[in-house]
């Protein structure tokens, strides 16, 4: 064998491991905590309109930039 040739196994490779195992959990708890973040959003969502009543759910509905379409007081 030459000097100098590579042997497999032969390299330290300690930082790479050290690397892709941080790496790995801060993808794993980055993930973790988003998730959290968007069911805790889901969850606590509230609105300011009382959707039992049909005009202010319309208006609601409306101000989100969804077309909300009835047969009176249309107007264009």
């Amino acid at each position: 064998m030459a000097e100098g040739e590579y042997v497999q196994g032969s390299m330290d490779i300690t930082e790479q491991k050290a690397t892709f195992n941080l790496f790995y959990t801060l993808t794993k708890w980055g993930t973790v905590l988003v998730v959290g973040a968007v069911v805790i959003l889901a969850l606590t969502r509230t609105n300011a309109v009382d959707c039992a009543k049909a005009d202010q759910a319309a208006a609601h509905l409306n101000a989100c930039g969804k077309i909300v379409h009835s047969a009176e007081g249309a107007e264009h």
